[in-house]
């Protein structure tokens, strides 16, 4: 036994048989794995800049704060996907509310009752009028300060399906909301009249087509809608609840950079950007164009 013990202390572990005669330098070209992007150590790295631009305005109860405009360079696809994780883009206030709102509350800084916050990705540089640190950039509205508040409007082609209309135009300072879904006024299982605003011909209207119109089947009478966010100046797509996979129907968006997106979640939304295709139900389709 003793015997057994010196020739296992004296003697290195063998290498495995197809790693035996290698050089020893081999081990230096192992790659490293690849890390985890830290969104949760990038979300407070921004709400710490956030809070410490915003120093001049702790307990100063003349000066409330309006709205705020976090702006990032960036220019790779990876910091893209962690900051668009980090700051909870595909659920739009989530950020707002439950990450930064109540420290700013804690550290004395007056907010307005319907104070914004938006975040931009920028390419090359943060404008020149912001609080600066690194690559991100702050800019704070006041209350009481004149900011210009354009509003975009988008339209919705009809790709694959029979509805009303060829076309539909998002016009933000008409409505806010724009629903989707089969007829212009189902009544729902609740017994609720529901009012699509995008209608597709359901067979019990008069101007349905039975071969125009096969792809309407699958679109539920209250499948999804948009919302138009007015201080980010983005439309926002969410799946209804006749538009999930509980109910039997799917809300899928192929996207303008050839991703694939389902919506899955009641409350998930997808930000909706020039070129994405709607699929609803796997066979209506809808363009969006801004």
């Amino acid at each position: 036994m003793k015997n057994f013990l010196k020739r296992l202390l004296s003697n290195p572990t063998p290498a495995a048989p197809e790693q035996q005669g290698e050089p020893s330098s081999a081990t230096n070209n192992v790659q490293p794995a690849l890390s985890i992007p830290a969104t949760r150590a990038k979300r407070e790295e921004i709400v710490r800049f956030i809070i410490n631009g915003l120093k001049p305005y702790i307990d100063e109860k003349g000066h409330t704060i309006a709205g705020l405009r976090l702006y990032v360079v960036c220019n790779n696809k990876e910091l893209e996907e962690t900051l668009q994780v980090a700051l909870c883009s595909d659920t739009p206030g989530m950020f707002q509310k439950d990450h930064l709102e109540r420290k700013l509350v804690n550290n004395f800084i007056q907010l307005a009752h319907d104070w914004f916050f938006e975040h931009h990705l920028v390419k090359d540089k943060v404008p020149d009028y912001c609080i600066t640190h690194g690559s991100m950039g702050l800019e704070v509205i006041r209350r009481g300060q004149d900011f210009v508040q354009q509003y975009s409007i988008a339209k919705l082609q009809v790709l694959v399906g029979q509805a009303e209309l060829p076309e539909y135009e998002l016009n933000p300072q008409q409505q806010l909301k724009f629903n989707i879904g089969r007829t212009k006024n189902p009544q729902l299982t609740s017994g609720r009249i529901h009012t699509n605003d995008i209608v597709f011909w359901g067979s019990e209207d008069a101007l349905f087509d039975a071969q125009a119109g096969i792809a309407n089947l699958h679109v539920s009478r209250n499948h999804a809608y948009i919302v138009y966010n007015p201080q980010l100046d983005k439309f926002f797509l969410f799946p209804d609840k006749g538009g999930l996979p509980e109910n039997g129907n799917k809300t899928k968006i192929y996207t303008a950079d050839d991703k694939v997106k389902s919506l899955n979640v009641p409350g998930v939304s997808h930000e909706l950007m020039n070129g994405d295709q709607i699929e609803l139900g796997g066979s209506a389709i809808l363009v969006f164009k801004k």
